[in-house]
């Protein structure tokens, strides 16, 4: 039998047009994965530096938290067992409260030159992060943790530390960072 004519037609054995759109296809989501991972990647930097950030003041926190009830203790601003001063000016932070603390952190350690990754502007010590607050990005909450009655459901009660809280008595504090997403990631229960 002799073969037809359809039979004896060549088969093209080399890539289609569809063949070379679905490669295009492919090096075009290649590409876009690679960005998005060098993207992610950066982000995810960010957040690194910011936990670095929040370690370093837990670190210090701790650190002057072991020496400031100690009689010859150089830090007037954050010495323990000072009551505030109520004659203090309007103006400057009142000596053994957090905001005298904190200015002299801010501007006699190490701490002063913290740069908030997200922004690059000095991390901002804030009340709560908050997803729906964009600005919130890289900035620490510090928690006073308030001991309940023995027998309570909760040991704690968790209260922001706010400048005109005295530091006068040994203190339980919650150092958190606020992530991208203005989600809260713990650094570190410590003594202060």
């Amino acid at each position: 039998m002799e073969p037809t004519p359809d039979q004896n037609t060549p088969t093209n054995l080399g890539p289609t047009t569809s063949d070379y759109l679905f490669l295009l296809l492919i090096a075009v989501i290649i590409v876009l994965v690679t960005w998005l991972g060098i993207v992610n990647y950066k982000e995810a930097v960010k957040t690194e530096t910011s936990k670095a950030n929040g370690e370093a003041w837990v670190e210090w926190l701790t650190q002057e938290g072991t020496q400031r009830f100690e009689a010859d203790y150089k830090n007037e601003a954050c010495k323990g067992g000072v009551k505030p001063a109520a004659d203090a000016k309007a103006d400057q932070p009142v000596p053994g409260t957090w905001g005298a603390c904190l200015a002299h952190a801010m501007a006699h350690t190490d701490l002063k030159n913290q740069i908030n990754p997200f922004f690059n502007e000095a991390p901002k010590f804030l009340a709560k992060c908050d997803p729906a607050d964009r600005t919130v990005m890289g900035g620490f909450v510090l928690e006073d943790l308030m001991p309940t009655p023995p027998g309570s459901a909760t040991p704690f009660v968790a209260s922001q530390l706010v400048e005109t809280d005295p530091i006068d008595y040994k203190m339980q504090l919650r150092m958190s960072v606020c992530d991208k997403g203005g989600y809260a990631i713990k650094i570190a229960e410590f003594e202060f």
